[in-house]
C-alpha cells in the first residue's frame, strides 16, 4: 500500500513538473476522480498541453487578422477555440478522450465558480463551451483528417451559418435575458443559475 501511495506522488510530482504553470494549476484544482484520470492518461495529457499552445496560437493570429473578410466578434473568437481544440484533439487521442478532456476543464471552471467570487464562470457558459466543443467532435467525425486552411473555413462557416453558440449580449457586452432585458453584472456573476441565454452564432 505504502509502495503504491508514493509510486501516486512521485507521478503528481512528475506530471506537475512536465507542464506550464497554468496548466499545473488547473489540474490541482480538479476534483480527485478528474485527476486520477488525467494522470493514468500521461500520454494524452501531454499531447493536450502541447495542442492546446497550438490553438492558442492560431486563434490570436485569427483574432488579429480579417476572417472571411469581417472581424470576429470575442465570443466568435471563444467559439473558435472551443471548436478547434476539439477538432485537433480528437484527431490525435481520439473522440471519447478528448471528449472528457473539454467535460473536465468545464468542472473546473464551476470548481473555481464555487471557490472563488466574482470568477465570469456560470451555467450558461459551460452550456456554450460544452456545445462548442461538440461542432468540433462533429468536424472530426463528418471530414477525419485535414489541412489547417480546410480546418479554418470550416469552423468559420458554422460560426457564420450560426450552427456555434453564444451568450445572448447587446451591442456593447451587456448580458440579456430571454425577453432582450439587460442582466445587471452584480447578478449574473454571482449566481452559477442565472437568466443568461444562448442564441445561434449568428444573431
Amino acid at each position: 500500500m505504502k509502495i503504491k501511495l508514493c509510486a501516486l506522488i512521485l507521478f503528481v510530482t512528475i506530471f506537475q513538473n512536465c507542464f506550464s504553470q497554468n496548466f499545473s494549476k488547473i489540474f490541482f484544482n480538479l476534483d480527485f476522480k478528474d485527476k486520477l484520470w488525467i494522470i493514468s492518461k500521461p500520454n494524452s495529457s501531454l499531447k493536450v498541453k502541447k495542442i492546446s499552445k497550438q490553438v492558442t496560437d492560431l486563434t490570436n493570429k485569427i483574432s488579429k487578422s480579417d476572417f472571411q473578410n469581417s472581424k470576429l466578434s470575442e465570443q466568435e473568437i471563444d467559439a473558435f477555440r472551443h471548436i478547434s481544440l476539439m477538432y485537433k484533439l480528437s484527431s490525435k487521442i481520439g473522440v471519447e478522450k478528448a471528449r472528457r478532456f473539454g467535460n473536465i476543464y468545464e468542472s473546473y471552471n464551476k470548481n473555481i465558480f464555487f471557490n472563488k467570487p466574482n470568477s465570469g464562470y456560470d451555467r450558461a457558459g459551460e452550456w456554450m463551451d460544452k456545445f462548442n466543443n461538440e461542432i468540433g467532435i462533429y468536424l472530426y467525425l463528418k471530414y477525419g483528417q485535414i489541412s489547417e486552411e480546410k480546418l479554418i473555413q470550416e469552423i468559420g462557416y458554422q460560426i457564420k451559418k450560426g450552427n456555434a453558440r453564444m451568450i445572448k449580449k447587446d451591442s456593447i457586452g451587456n448580458s440579456l435575458n430571454v425577453d432582450n432585458k439587460i442582466i445587471d453584472k452584480e447578478i449574473w456573476i454571482k449566481n452559477w443559475v442565472n437568466d443568461r441565454v444562448l442564441i445561434q452564432s449568428n444573431n
